[in-house]
């Protein structure tokens, strides 16, 4: 959903004790890794494939023990009532679809559906007046999206709140499968679903098509296995109401308000569950322009988030996901952004040391090129013995999240993958440093 021009301002939530030790590692850590690059990039190259390739054997080891089969879940006594919130922004050419979808989900309870409007000016709140089977709300200003969830939450009737995106649409099995999983646990506080593509047309959303089925399909399936799912995605997530109040609702202030919320109810011993039995499918950026803009407040929120729950990393307290999840997968993107500005910056000064020498002397500069591109050939043969595993690991990988969604590998999905694999990282790491850089000179938040 489309905030709109609702602002952000800088956090000033309070961070624990840890934020400054936390922020004094992070730079120490930023300059270690400088300081060895400058010396050798072989060495950190070395380095961060041996760290892949344990992080890609970790998540075999977990699939291989408990994540590769979804739990046979038996039928509730009693289904409880669901209310499905939608809200909106703005989004008149794809709300209606939406509702269309939620309404012909297939419940063995009941269920209702509000919608809030948030200040659309684009004419989509006087024809949701006109809508059947739906309790309308609205906001006079556009207040953003957290805002109109709490707003939605406090007048919604179930025990079970199912927010869906109103570019989001899900399957008709999917409140049946999803409320299933409430009842593994009586600590379940969310259950989360299986988040693709919608009608994929670009290349750009190609690329996101295979990029969901690995991330919220073989990730999130493996890493809900050990209790550590760190983000409840905003396109679709089930809570149970009474703790959504008892925790206060959705951060009005958090540009990730669905990491924050999950991050919140794992401080506070709740249980996120993963329910692959079933997919919604949202709406992705076309363009690459508004992918870039999407990316950037996921990964602006994600420093946010990393500050405000920097005591649950590498804490004990919270097993495997304090210890394994939260700093392999959110402390990703700081050393994405890390080997981004290093890449850059050793990229414009290779490319002057391979030009100076043509300006001196054209011949004696074909040959200097020529034996450079030799020694290149040979630098990271050491390497790629390791690289070789971790490849052959996220092979893997595909071929599971292909099976997760579904769907045989075809042609068409030929040059995506390959995007995916060898471009797109470029692109998502330099997002990630544009992310940091924003922080760094205190940018104002928007969407």
């Amino acid at each position: 959903m489309e905030s709109g021009k609702k602002e952000y301002r800088r956090s000033t939530i309070h961070i624990p004790e840890r934020k400054e030790l936390a922020i004094i590692g992070m730079i120490l850590v930023a300059l270690a890794v400088f300081v060895f690059l400058s010396i050798s990039y072989q060495i950190i190259f070395i380095g961060y494939t041996i760290l892949t390739l344990f992080i890609f054997s970790a998540y075999l080891i977990m699939w291989l023990e408990g994540a590769r089969t979804e739990p046979i879940l038996p039928e509730p006594k009693k289904y409880p009532h669901v209310t499905v919130v939608v809200p909106s922004f703005n989004t008149g050419d794809t709300i209606f679809e939406c509702l269309a979808a939620c309404k012909k989900m297939e419940y063995s309870g009941t269920f209702d559906i509000i919608v809030v409007d948030d200040g659309s000016t684009d004419g989509s709140y006087e024809k949701l007046k006109n809508e059947k089977g739906i309790t309308l709300l609205r906001n006079e200003k556009n207040r953003g999206k957290a805002s109109a969830l709490n707003y939605a939450i406090r007048h919604a009737k179930g025990e079970i709140v199912a927010c869906i995106d109103s570019d989001t649409y899900p399957q008709k099995d999917a409140l049946q499968k999803a409320v299933k999983h409430f009842y593994e646990d009586d600590k379940v506080a969310s259950v989360v679903v299986f988040v693709c593509v919608s009608r994929p047309k670009t290349l750009l959303q190609r690329i996101q098509e295979i990029e969901y089925w690995i991330s919220f399909g073989f990730f999130f399936r493996t890493i809900a296995s050990i209790d550590g799912l760190y983000v409840t995605p905003g396109p679709t997530a089930f809570y149970r109401k009474d703790v959504l109040l008892s925790l206060g609702g959705f951060d009005e202030q958090n540009l990730t308000e669905d990491m924050e919320i999950a991050l919140r109810l794992q401080k506070n011993g709740y249980k996120i569950r993963a329910c692959h039995e079933t997919q919604v499918f949202t709406e992705v950026p076309a363009t690459l322009r508004k992918l870039f803009r999407q990316r950037l407040r996921w990964y602006r929120g994600g420093v946010m988030n990393i500050l405000k729950y920097i005591d649950l990393f590498f804490n004990p307290k919270y097993g495997q996901f304090g210890l394994f999840i939260l700093p392999t997968t959110l402390g990703s993107g700081f050393f994405a952004a890390l080997f981004m500005a290093w890449t850059l910056m050793s990229w414009s000064r290779g490319v002057f040391d391979w030009l100076a020498p043509f300006a001196a002397n054209l011949p004696a500069g074909i040959a200097a090129a020529a034996t450079n591109w030799g020694e290149g050939l040979l630098v990271f043969q050491s390497s790629w013995i390791l690289g070789i595993f971790s490849l052959s690991i996220w092979t893997y990988f595909l071929v599971k999240s292909f099976e997760i969604s579904n769907t045989e590998p075809q042609p068409r999905h030929m040059l995506p993958l390959v995007l995916l694999m060898w471009v797109y990282p470029f692109f998502i790491g330099f997002t990630f440093l544009m992310a940091y850089l924003h922080e760094l000179f205190g940018m104002r938040y928007s969407w």
